[in-house]
């Protein structure tokens, strides 16, 4: 397939740190690069005060931008007769096997398009508006970037028992309890990296998760639950999202320190459950390692990451214990969860 690139009149190039790592934004137009220093100051991305050229080395020139984006550029026609498949926020996945679109309510992502960068995305006018869509848009493209740069994200909650030492991940889709646990475990008193998203990065076999999502966000049921954060969490930094789910900055609600990593032994797979008292069961490596890969589906999609995609993960199974976790309405009281999770931590 030929690729197309369309040149803009106007561009920006932002420079941003991760996990040791360096991201370069390349936005076509003011509201794309007004979106992405909004949605970015929300996630653990440091933008750098300065742009520095950073060198690449395949070319001894400028590194070109990990990510392109665009609000006002008409988004490509998307091949026909590709393979294709729902993706989490009611998005679609087109591949040919090596180049993949992903359609978020008209926007598209673009990754490994031959021409002007590894990721694109096409944001249909979202910019100008508080939409949902938006942040999904950039999540994908972001995460597709970070794989490049050999971080691999993980729907998770991430705790450190204050014991132990030992990093604790909470895993599990939308709805399965995680950031309520997260939330728990952390007015109990243990250190906290995210409710929500981490990225998963690897040295020498070892694993280290670190945090990407600044706020964390619990559902009203969550927040009417817990008679900390009604004590804790003034209504003057706590907001709704779309209506959803409330927003706080724990630096400000949790006295228990932040850290920006951790190195995961062990792994709660999450499920709510109805019953006064929670239920853990071991999992085996190979159970473990088969929770983690329907957590990470682009391990498999992504075929130019997958196999150091899988590598990672299968390094974490290994310096790691996985349990399956039905969490029931004991774990919503901080000292009783921070009691029940340690019986896992400290042995």
């Amino acid at each position: 397939m030929q690729a197309v690139y369309e040149a803009a009149e106007w561009t920006q190039r932002m420079i941003y740190q991760i996990a040791a790592e360096t991201i370069v934004v390349e936005a076509q137009d003011a509201s794309a690069s007004r979106a992405i220093e909004k949605l970015f100051a929300g996630w653990y991305l440091t933008p750098h005060t300065t742009t520095p050229e950073l060198p690449d080395s395949s070319r001894g020139t400028s590194r070109a931008a990990d990510i392109v984006i665009s609000d006002r550029i008409k988004p490509p026609e998307i091949p026909l007769g590709w393979s294709q498949f729902e993706v989490a926020g009611d998005g679609t996945c087109f591949t040919d096997g090596t180049t993949s679109y992903i359609d978020i309510e008209g926007s598209i992502v673009a990754i490994a398009k031959p021409g002007h960068a590894t990721v694109q995305a096409w944001t249909k006018g979202l910019c100008q508006i508080q939409s949902p869509a938006l942040t999904r848009v950039v999540t994908y493209a972001l995460a597709a970037a970070l794989r490049r740069r050999r971080l691999f994200e993980l729907h998770s909650g991430a705790v450190i028992d204050p014991q132990s030492g030992k990093g604790v991940l909470i895993i599990g889709p939308s709805g399965s309890g995680k950031s309520t646990l997260t939330v728990q475990l952390a007015a109990a008193g243990w250190p906290f990296l995210t409710d929500d998203v981490l990225v998963l990065s690897t040295e020498n076999t070892k694993v280290k998760a670190w945090p990407l999502r600044r706020c964390f966000a619990i559902t009203s049921e969550t927040f009417a639950a817990s008679s900390f954060l009604q004590n804790k969490a003034s209504l003057d930094y706590m907001r709704s999202q779309a209506g959803e789910k409330r927003q706080f900055v724990p630096h400000r609600v949790f006295d228990s320190a932040f850290k920006d990593h951790c190195i995961p032994q062990k792994l709660f797979f999450s499920q709510l459950s109805d019953d006064e008292c929670s239920r853990v069961l071991q999992l085996s490596s190979a159970e473990t390692m088969a929770r983690l890969i329907r957590m990470n589906p682009w391990s498999c999609y992504d075929r130019s990451t997958a196999a150091e995609h899988l590598m990672v993960l299968s390094d974490l199974v290994r310096q790691s214990t996985g349990y399956s976790l039905l969490a029931g309405k004991d774990l919503l009281n901080p000292e009783t969860a921070a009691n029940f999770i340690a019986d896992y931590t400290r042995n």
